[in-house]
C-alpha cells in the first residue's frame, strides 16, 4: 500500500500566507548541531511530502514548528541554500527549490560520477579488510526490516546510509563531503517516486547485489550494476515520479 502523502495544510497553508499548523512529518533528526538538525528536518519534510518543492518558507513559523530560535534556523536555511535545496531572492523570500526532470537528471549524473570513484576505493578497502562489509550487512538488515513494513522514509534513509558507508570506506574525504551534500537532493528525489511493495523488495535486492559485487572485487560488473542502480530514476521519471 503506498504511503499517504501529507497535505500542505498539515504543515503550512497555501499562499496567501497564514500561520502554519503543527506538523506531522517535520521533526528534528538526531544529528549533531542545531542548524544541521533543522536542515535535515526540512529535507525530511520535503521527502515525506509534508513540504512541497517551490513552497515558500517562513522563518517565524518554521522556528515555531521546530521549537528553536530563528538564529540556528537561519543558519540551516543558509546551509540548504548553499546546497541548492533552498532559494532566496529579494522581495520574494525563501523558497524550496523545484525538482523537475532536468534537476533529477543532474542529480543522477553527479551521483553516478561520485559513486564510481567511491566504489573503486571501497572495493580495494573491502579486499584488504573484509570485516568492513559487516557494516553494509547491518544497514541491509535495517533496510529489509523497513521494506517489510513499507516504511519508505526509513527505506530511503537506509539506502543513503548504505552508499554513505561505501563513500566512507573509500577513504576519499572529498568524495565523502560532496556526497553528503548531494545525499539531501537524492532523498528528496526518492520522496518523489511512486513506489509499491514490489519496489521495496527490488531495492533490497539491488543493494545486496552491490554488496556482493564489492565483496567479490568484480570491477567490471560493478560499473554496470551501478549504472542500472542509479540511472533507474531517469528511466522511471516520466511515469513514476510525482
Amino acid at each position: 500500500m503506498p504511503r499517504r502523502r501529507l497535505t500542505a495544510s498539515e504543515i503550512l497553508t497555501p499562499e496567501p500566507i497564514s500561520p502554519m499548523t503543527a506538523a506531522e512529518g517535520l521533526t528534528l533528526a538526531p544529528n549533531p548541531g542545531l542548524a544541521e538538525r533543522a536542515a535535515e528536518a526540512i529535507v525530511l519534510g520535503v521527502a515525506s511530502g509534508a513540504l512541497q518543492p517551490g513552497q515558500r518558507l517562513l522563518e517565524v513559523e518554521l522556528a515555531r514548528l521546530l521549537q528553536m530560535s530563528r538564529v540556528p534556523l537561519r543558519e540551516a536555511l543558509k546551509i540548504l541554500e548553499a546546497q541548492g535545496i533552498v532559494e532566496s531572492a529579494p522581495h520574494r523570500g525563501t523558497r524550496l527549490a523545484t525538482f523537475d526532470e532536468a534537476r533529477i537528471d543532474e542529480i543522477c549524473e553527479a551521483r553516478l560520477a561520485l559513486e564510481k570513484i567511491a566504489m573503486r576505493g571501497a572495493m580495494e578497502a573491502y579486499r584488504r579488510e573484509p570485516a568492513l562489509l559487516l557494516r553494509l550487512d547491518k544497514i541491509l538488515t535495517a533496510m529489509e526490516r523497513a521494506a517489510a513494513h513499507m516504511e519508505w522514509i526509513e527505506i530511503s534513509k537506509a539506502d543513503l546510509d548504505f552508499h554513505r558507508e561505501i563513500c566512507r570506506a573509500s577513504g576519499n574525504a572529498i568524495v565523502q563531503k560532496l556526497w553528503d551534500a548531494l545525499a539531501r537532493h537524492v532523498l528528496i528525489v526518492f520522496g518523489k517516486e511512486i513506489r509499491s511493495e514490489r519496489d521495496a523488495k527490488a531495492i533490497v535486492g539491488q543493494h545486496r547485489r552491490l554488496r556482493d559485487i564489492l565483496a567479490a572485487g568484480k570491477a567490471e560488473a560493478l560499473d554496470e550494476e551501478l549504472d542500472q542502480h542509479i540511472l533507474r530514476l531517469q528511466r522511471r521519471k516520466g511515469r513514476n515520479v510525482r
